[in-house]
């Protein structure tokens, strides 16, 4: 009996530090650290990241995690600062990132619950999609959609534009905001960002099976 007890309770010990896991990630590159309980630490590709993980990158750096439903891939760019956030809401995950610096790409599949990026002044919530978003010098957030519609909240202002694929929004530290088509100088963005991840890829991919909240089986895929 003792020992069934013990068997159990390292099971359920083992089954909350699982639970506890919300993302992965799938990519690294230069300097990146992740701040968890006020603790700082170097990473490596294929760590876990758990709620409210944040994640720095340096000068030339670059990092990449994909959630633990294997529905959204975020893109972390050079001297940026990312909190990573998800919970269980019935058999979905509701997913957040909040960026206070810098800039990230997120790319959401269709119906896989929800997805928020926060930035000081906005939140963008979407269902399916691909933007970025960037913090400027000037303290604007900055959103760049590529796909889709993304819906912004100005907390400021607590009104809300939706912006659809084409689009670019500006929004300013006072929560006033601006939304027109994207420019080539916008989209640039996006490219530069992108051959600054494919620097960070090689051409071996692991693939992982991680249990989504709902029980099934997904299969998340990391270039090492």
């Amino acid at each position: 009996m003792k020992k069934l007890i013990i068997t159990a309770l390292i099971l359920s010990i083992y089954l909350a530090a699982f639970a506890a896991n919300v993302a992965l990630l799938s990519a690294v590159k230069g300097k990146v650290d992740l701040t968890r309980s006020s603790k700082v630490a170097k990473v490596k590709l294929g760590d876990y990241l758990q709620n409210n993980d944040e994640i720095r990158t340096g000068g030339e750096s670059f990092a990449a995690y994909k959630y633990v439903d294997g529905s959204t891939n975020i893109k972390v760019f050079s001297n940026s600062v990312v909190k990573v956030s998800a919970t269980s809401s019935g058999k979905t995950l509701v997913k957040k990132a909040t960026i206070s610096k810098g800039s990230v790409f997120s790319s959401i599949k269709p119906n896989t619950g929800t997805y928020s990026m926060q930035t000081p002044t906005t939140v963008a919530s979407v269902k399916g999609t691909g933007f970025l978003t960037k913090i400027t010098k000037d303290k604007q957030s900055m959103f760049v959609v590529t796909e889709g519609e993304v819906t912004l909240k100005i907390l400021n202002e607590s009104q809300t534009v939706s912006v659809n694929a084409g689009k670019t929004a500006i929004v300013e530290a006072d929560g006033r905001y601006e939304v027109r088509q994207s420019t080539p100088e916008d989209l640039s963005e996006i490219e530069l960002a992108e051959i600054e991840s494919s620097r960070a890829r090689d051409n071996k991919t692991l693939r992982i099976p991680m249990v989504d909240p709902s029980g099934r089986t997904r299969y998340i895929e990391i270039k090492y």
